[in-house]
């Protein structure tokens, strides 16, 4: 496989290749100015696979792959290979949440930024958002991509059901699958609280 040679469009001269580079050495150009348009790239993609992802630690894992196999890159096309590595990134990221919600690591101390858009659209609490996203992230792309076009992109049910050759009441009924599956999973979490708060109480008379 031969290393990349950026095309005329002088935005993929950050992916000239050096092989006395690594990867510490590639981020840099990669960063400064956002040459390959890698934000928007993972807006998009949120967007079209519908994924409760934070756009930020998207980005910053879709740096690190696309920089450590930069030798991997091929000329044909350079926007299809970067797009492989946005959606690589995406898939490692929520496959490591379903790795942490199953084992019940301790969530990050740091605010979440899904937790606002969630309290705002259903009123979940932030404490919730791991567990949330894991059961978003289970159902279909049909029924995500149905919340995500209406609930965070504000679109009308009628024109999603236009669009997509549907009745509304189709539409409708997705919508509420959706909201179905991500209030259960608030209602599991906030059971286990209760019956562990019950046991301790049982435990202490």
């Amino acid at each position: 496989m031969c290393p990349i040679e950026p095309p005329s469009d002088p935005r993929f001269d950050a992916l000239l290749f050096d092989p006395h580079e690594g990867p510490r050495e590639v981020l840099p150009r990669l960063v400064e100015g956002d040459p390959l348009q890698l934000i928007e790239r993972c807006a998009h993609h949120l967007t079209s696979e519908a994924l409760l992802l934070d756009l930020e630690r998207l980005h910053a894992r879709s740096l690190a792959l696309i920089a450590r196999h930069l030798p991997e890159a091929k000329v044909e096309d350079v926007s299809a290979w970067i797009a492989e590595r946005v959606s690589e990134a995406a898939s490692q990221l929520v496959d490591e949440e379903l790795y942490e919600d199953r084992l019940g690591f301790p969530l990050s101390g740091t605010a979440d930024p899904r937790s606002e858009f969630l309290v705002g659209a259903l009123g979940i609490e932030p404490a919730m958002t791991r567990e949330i996203s894991v059961s978003f992230h289970r159902l279909s792309i049909r029924d995500r991509r149905t919340f995500w076009r209406a609930v965070v992109s504000g679109e009308s049910l009628s024109g999603i059901a236009e669009e997509s050759g549907e009745t509304r009441d189709h539409v409708i009924e997705g919508l509420r699958r959706v909201i179905r599956s991500l209030s259960l999973t608030g209602l599991r979490e906030r059971d286990a609280g209760s019956d562990e708060f019950e046991n301790e109480g049982q435990e202490t008379s």
